[in-house]
């Protein structure tokens, strides 16, 4: 799936210009950008507002392929975003 979302105007093609992972935290949930963390060598986080109603946050990878999502409303479960990070972009430094 390849989503192109405007971000403080910027595509995110060019969030993801520099090679980087991308979480993208799209209704400000904290407990989102806590468990990702121990990835900010690797992955940007951005909180970003969108139209789109059915993803709370989404982890794309440098190629723009979403990687994990987070349904609209459903609770955390930590271990399933931790698993795409570490799968996608490594043990955390």
């Amino acid at each position: 799936m390849t989503c192109t979302y405007e971000i403080s105007g910027k595509r995110t093609a060019d969030l993801l210009r520099e090679g980087r992972g991308l979480l993208l935290d799209l209704v400000d949930r904290a407990e989102v950008r806590d468990a990702a963390a121990a990835w900010t060598g690797r992955v940007n986080t951005v909180t970003a507002r969108t139209d789109r109603v059915d993803v709370d946050a989404l982890l794309i990878r440098p190629d723009g392929c979403v990687a994990w999502a987070l349904p609209t409303g459903q609770d955390l479960e930590a271990t399933t975003l931790v698993r795409a990070l570490g799968a996608w972009f490594g043990q955390p430094a």
